[in-house]
């Protein structure tokens, strides 16, 4: 910290004496490959970026060092990516909030999300365990907030949904404490490292087991062994998979067992290897196998493993290098197949599993949030307490969705239950989710969504088993996804009943390939074998996922097709509470037209110039229903229409429901979200606006009983 305050006082000395100087021509910069005009520090340790340099410099790679205050955390209860002020928490001692994350800012009074970065603390990099230990909120809260930080990490454009920092390997605190590794520049690779290793000394470890075909007198092919076998082998503990029956009786089976998400991104060489023994095969190169796959990929790549045993003996034999070159700087899962057929049923023995090589880093991965463009959120109407059900319902008959997609359903119907999570098992507030019943073959399909132009999607999802018994077994897999005709199935995921409680929602997300249409079709379902005990599904969220690797082509990208924020009130003694008719000040050439001439322009305070629509209450028989019909925009081949707003109402814990959205004379779903504050405007985006949309209607009704304020109405698509 003196290096920074030294470095701060040479640069104010170097201001004074060239400012001194008439004859010394101004400061000039010559940007080179890879500058950002206006960066005030160069992101060094002495130099500093701001939030601002971090939001332009944002490239997924840059390592840099960042100052700014920490000044909000971001709410436990946020899904992935921060969408309003309702999911960050400002003030000295936040509560309620994740100890993986938290925003910075350049002004140690920020109030507004939008002007800060997110700092994502669930990095594997040296040094980033001890400073998410320091600056958690959660085991922090007790340090006042805002607390001036110099963190070291790399750049991204996507963390919680803004521009922020991962991997941050390195903390200095106002007082000059280090956290973590220290030093300005990144450590070098070194050799021998270990990303992974598993021995199956005690269990499966963090590996997780999904049979594909197993025969019914089977009741486990992938389990843990501790064993002494025949003479010359040696004693050990190990995984095993055998689909054995009889010497009479042979099936054909498939069984995978799976290894958790391992970091390699920092990784510069990586190979796989494993001990391995096996027995009665036929072809052990075809019925015992090794396949590997980016982590959010749904499609498996076999590898090829180097060395077999003699299929003869019980020795254990090393498998030899397997080659992950293919996966540098990636995430991965890898996976042992076992496979057993009519004629031959083998034995495979598995242990010391490792993944080595060259780089930094390793180690089991925790999800990041969902990056990307959020398309729609389906959670059933549950964000309000009066739609909550009280009995089955059949699909066709309810009435309460989030969005105006078609909804339909094979045997699935829905019902509330408590929504229930690993984190908290013992949560009594309900949600309404689809039910897909026990032994049934079911699906739950949307249809109807606008996602033209967009080739690769992340569904995330919450699921719930009906396990309860400590000795039921299910696995989450088993409820599969379809995009447009692509099916694909989630990774693995068992879980087991905890003899308490069934319906534990666990978070789910998978990445699928495939054109988007404006009338694609996302679809749920089971069959009857693998769906043993019944299973809920909630709270969907459908993304378009950005790579973020290149810069648009021209013609590529969001465009803004209109954004009106009403002007400035110039006079507010003579302007104040102006008829739309009358108003002068529109930001637009649009045709804005109050069909009921109850609205008017204003502003929410003297002292404020930014002017608003005011939709009026109707309250005690009196009727003050309004519509707002803007035209005069051309949204003709454009896609992914997204009509965004700000609202506020006069009373808080209000649905911003209240105000209607119609296109062309036809509703369209406002997402169900609460305005928890009175008089404070929350952002509204709805991204279910028809293609080729002439008119856009705001209607407020008879459910508008304390008044509404609208302002910054924006249109984006993509063409």
């Amino acid at each position: 910290m003196k290096k920074i305050l030294n470095a701060l006082f040479l640069t104010l000395l170097a201001v004074f004496t060239f400012s001194s100087c008439s004859d010394v021509p101004a400061p000039y910069d010559i940007l080179g490959e890879g500058d950002v005009p206006g960066l005030t520090g160069d992101g060094s340790k002495d130099n500093p970026y701001t939030v601002s340099d971090l939001k332009a410099k944002a490239d997924g790679t840059t390592v840099a060092w960042v100052q700014a205050y920490i000044v909000a955390g971001i709410k436990s209860s946020t899904d992935m990516s921060i969408s309003s002020e309702n999911d960050v928490v400002f003030g000295t001692q936040p509560t309620g909030v994740k100890a993986t994350a938290f925003l910075i800012a350049d002004d140690r009074g920020e109030s507004d999300y939008k002007n800060c970065s997110a700092v994502n603390l669930s990095g594997k990099t040296a040094g980033c365990s001890e400073v998410k230990a320091a600056l958690n909120l959660v085991d922090n809260a007790t340090t006042p907030l805002p607390r001036l930080v110099t963190l070291k990490g790399t750049l991204v454009k996507n963390t919680w949904g803004l521009p922020g920092l991962k991997e941050v390997t390195t903390a200095i605190l106002e007082d000059g404490t280090i956290i973590g590794e220290g030093g300005d520049e990144p450590t070098p690779p070194v050799g021998g490292v270990t990303f992974f290793e598993e021995s199956f000394a005690s269990d499966k470890g963090t590996f997780t087991i999904e049979d594909k075909t197993r025969p019914t007198k089977v009741s486990e092919i992938w389990k843990w062994e501790s064993y002494t076998p025949e003479t010359g082998g040696t004693a050990s503990k190990y995984m095993k998979a055998s689909a054995y029956i009889s010497a009479t009786e042979k099936e054909a089976s498939e069984s995978w067992l799976i290894s958790p998400v391992v970091n390699l991104t920092k990784a510069t060489k990586a190979s796989l290897t494993f001990e391995h023994a096996h027995k009665f095969c036929g072809d052990p190169a075809k019925e015992l196998t090794i396949w590997v796959k980016e982590s959010t990929a749904s499609d498996w790549t076999q590898a090829t493993i180097p060395t077999y045993g003699t299929n003869q003996d019980w020795k254990f034999v090393s498998s030899g290098n397997i080659d992950l070159a293919s996966y540098i700087g990636k995430n991965i899962q890898f996976a042992f197949k076992y496979i057993s057929t009519t004629s031959n049923v083998g034995t495979w023995e598995v242990k010391n599993v490792k993944i080595v090589g060259e780089g930094e880093g390793g180690g089991p991965v925790d999800p990041d949030p969902t990056e990307g463009k959020l398309i729609f959120t389906e959670k059933y109407g549950s964000d309000v307490d009066a739609n909550i059900l009280t009995a089955t319902t059949a699909i066709s008959s309810f009435t309460h969705w989030d969005n105006s997609y078609s909804y339909s359903a094979t045997t699935a119907d829905i019902r509330a239950i408590a929504h229930r999570t690993p984190d908290n098992t013992t949560e009594t507030k309900k949600v309404n989710n689809i039910w897909f019943p026990a032994s049934k073959s079911a699906e739950f399909v949307i249809s109807g969504i606008n996602i033209a132009g967009h080739t690769k999607f992340i569904v995330a999802y919450e699921v719930a088993s009906n396990v309860y018994a400590t000795t039921e077994t299910d696995n989450l897999n088993n409820l599969k996804l379809t995009l447009n005709e692509k099916e694909v199935t989630p990774t693995s995921k068992e879980v087991v009943g905890n003899g308490k409680a069934s319906g534990i929602f666990h978070e789910m997300q998978v990445e699928i390939s495939v054109a988007g249409t404006d009338n694609s079709t996302l679809k749920f379902s089971t069959n009857g074998t693998d769906n043993k005990f019944g299973l809920r599904l909630y709270n969907i969220r459908l993304y378009a996922a950005e790579s973020g690797e290149t810069d648009p082509e021209p013609g590529e990208g969001t465009e803004v097709l209109f954004a009106e924020g009403f002007g400035v009130m110039a006079d507010y003694a003579k302007e104040n509470k102006t008829a739309i008719a009358n108003w002068t000040h529109f930001d637009t050439q649009l045709t804005i037209v109050d069909t009921k001439a109850t609205a008017d322009i204003r502003v929410p305070a003297k002292t404020s110039t930014d002017a608003c629509l005011w939709l009026p209450s109707s309250f005690s028989g009196t009727d003050k229903s309004t519509e707002i019909e803007i035209s005069g925009f051309n949204s003709t081949g454009y896609t992914s229409l997204t009509l965004s707003y700000d609202l506020a109402c006069g009373k808080g814990n209000t649905s911003q429901t209240v105000i209607k959205v119609k296109c062309d004379g036809t509703e369209v779903a406002v997402p169900a979200v609460t305005l928890e504050k009175a008089n404070v405007f929350y952002p509204v985006s709805i991204t279910n606006i028809p293609t080729g949309t002439k008119k856009i209607t705001f209607v407020s009704d008879s459910e508008n009983t304390m008044g509404f304020r609208l302002d910054n109405i924006k249109l984006e698509g993509i063409k």
